[in-house]
């Protein structure tokens, strides 16, 4: 059974904060992983940091949507190709696609 935990995990492993100190301002991306061993998550970008925090805490200018918790870590992991994923509707991205893009390069995937 895979847990979302690995996939967070993973992002914080992989986290580049030179890359993330490019944003001028406070950046919330929301995660929504459907299905069991689902939830929501926020990242937050401030100031070359990271932090991760449980449900709906801001606003988010961003929002991932998994149709499963496999997707999700698959994805994070570079098991699950992120555009496959994308056409095949296993993500959804709600906002700014090159933001998205940006977040692959500060974790190293979507």
């Amino acid at each position: 059974m895979v847990e979302i935990q690995e996939g967070f995990d993973l992002m914080k492993k992989n986290f580049k904060p030179e890359v993330a100190k490019e944003f001028k301002k406070r950046v919330v991306v929301q995660y929504i992983i459907e299905g069991a061993n689902g939830g929501t998550r926020q990242v937050i970008f401030e100031n070359g940091k990271m932090e991760i925090v449980q449900g709906e805490k801001e606003r988010a200018v961003l929002k991932f949507k998994y149709d499963s918790a496999e997707s999700f870590v698959g994805i994070i992991t570079g098991e699950v190709d992120g555009i496959q994923a994308y056409t095949t509707a296993k993500l959804r991205i709600e906002g700014p696609i090159a933001l998205a893009q940006k977040i692959g390069e500060i974790l190293g995937a979507v």
